[in-house]
């Protein structure tokens, strides 16, 4: 095989992988339920807010930082529970203190704004928007 020959295999093989990933990427997005494809992105709080959080949806996929603090997990919403959206939030990786428990939230998109009410994981869900020290955290989130 000729020098050119290689590098037009190499390039065919990377188109095809491109589209095949692409298709993947798709076929993994239709899934989604229409909660979760609204919220798919990254959200992060304001400079002012004390609390430095980034809420990064991929999928089911979350990742979180909370003032330097990794999360990994699974999110599982069910937008249709009243009176706010619920979340479900298997976490795989983070603290020992977290890593294999549930964080158990509630939430509401209000257009480019994503407030989310969340306990200590493997506490009961939050009933509503306000914070309790040590116990239920809320985060005022916008998009990226």
């Amino acid at each position: 095989m000729t020098r050119r020959t290689l590098i037009s295999a190499g390039v065919t093989t990377l188109s095809v992988l491109a589209m095949l990933l692409a298709v993947d990427a798709t076929a993994d997005e239709s899934s989604l339920s229409a909660g979760l494809k609204a919220l798919q992105g990254t959200w992060v709080t304001d400079d002012t807010d004390p609390i430095d959080a980034r809420w990064q949806f991929k999928g089911e996929n979350l990742e979180v930082v909370v003032n330097g603090i990794e999360y990994v997990g699974i999110v599982k919403l069910d937008e249709a529970a009243k009176p706010f959206g619920t979340m479900d939030i298997s976490i795989s990786e983070g603290p020992e203190d977290a890593k294999g428990k549930t964080g158990k939230g509630i939430y509401k998109l209000e257009g480019e704004k994503l407030i989310i009410s969340v306990s200590v994981p493997g506490s009961d869900r939050p009933k509503d928007f306000e914070p309790i020290p040590d116990e239920v955290y809320i985060f005022e989130l916008k998009k990226q």
